[in-house]
């Protein structure tokens, strides 16, 4: 931690981008103290040579930079989260329903307003969509005293959304707040035809609500964005994205190429699948 005190941002940043996917818990944390971080982190977000598996860092220094923008919390660290994971969704893959809520809900009760106002974009990508639901349920569990602000606020977008996909992510999350006032509104939604039933069935409605806290679906995402940085993480990260071969470390590359087949045998192309997890 000491050697990181002393360095200059730019290289604290250097240092990520070399360690390809083992950056340490104190590295991310000593780039997150940074006055300038979002304009470094911004730099390697925004230029595509670090996404590229052949690039600088192997392509985890995207991954690891929006890991750590929720560590700053600050209003450009949240506009600079928000822009990435609508311009970069094709990169981002699974990312944006298995990380992303986690991420954007770090930013916490002040990121409420302009989360309801991203929500309602209509040209981004439902699965971006239901994701931010995802982080506003996590935030409304985390605030209590934002709960009934951001229930209304999810029962009006079930009301006038028109995507049954959507929709159905909805209910998940209205369900999650176990209110009886909700489910005549779930039910008539159910009637009218307006949910895809194979996200979430009708005789599904009771077992979700009875769902005890600890298994409902928004309770994986309340965790803190470091961890992605934890040994533990790291390791998983190295079972599940190089199963075959040495772990890619410091100055290393792989010949495996953005739309070459996963070697993980998952029939999708790399970069969806094991180059972006």
């Amino acid at each position: 931690m000491y050697k990181y005190k002393e360095m200059k941002t730019e290289l604290l940043i250097t240092e990520m981008v070399s360690l390809c996917l083992e950056v340490p818990q104190e590295l991310a944390q000593q780039i997150a103290s940074r006055d300038d971080a979002v304009s470094y982190l911004r730099d390697i977000l925004k230029n595509e040579k670090y996404w590229c598996q052949n690039g600088p860092g192997n392509a985890w220094a995207p991954i690891h930079a929006i890991h750590i923008l929720p560590l700053i919390k600050t209003k450009d660290a949240l506009e600079l989260l928000l822009d990435i994971i609508r311009d970069e969704r094709d990169a981002l893959g699974e990312l944006i329903t298995e990380s992303t809520p986690t991420l954007i809900a770090a930013f916490g009760e002040s990121a409420i307003e302009r989360l309801k106002e991203y929500i309602l974009d209509e040209t981004l990508d439902i699965y971006i969509r239901g994701s931010v639901a995802t982080a506003l349920c996590v935030i409304a569990h985390q605030y209590p005293d934002r709960k009934d602000d951001i229930k209304s606020f999810l029962s009006k977008l079930l009301e006038d959304i028109s995507d049954p996909t959507l929709a159905a992510f909805f209910i998940d999350k209205l369900l999650s707040f176990k209110d009886q006032n909700f489910l005549p509104q779930i039910h008539t939604a159910f009637e009218k035809g307006r949910i895809n039933t194979d996200v979430i069935r009708r005789d599904d409605v009771d077992w979700v609500f009875n769902l005890p806290e600890e298994e409902q679906s928004y309770s994986k995402f309340m965790k803190n964005p470091i961890e992605h940085f934890s040994k533990e993480n790291i390791n998983y990260i190295k079972k599940i994205s190089y199963p075959e071969s040495k772990v890619h470390t410091k100055n290393t590359r792989t010949k495996i190429g953005r739309n070459d087949p996963c070697p993980c045998g998952s029939g999708k192309k790399y970069k969806k699948c094991c180059m972006i997890k």
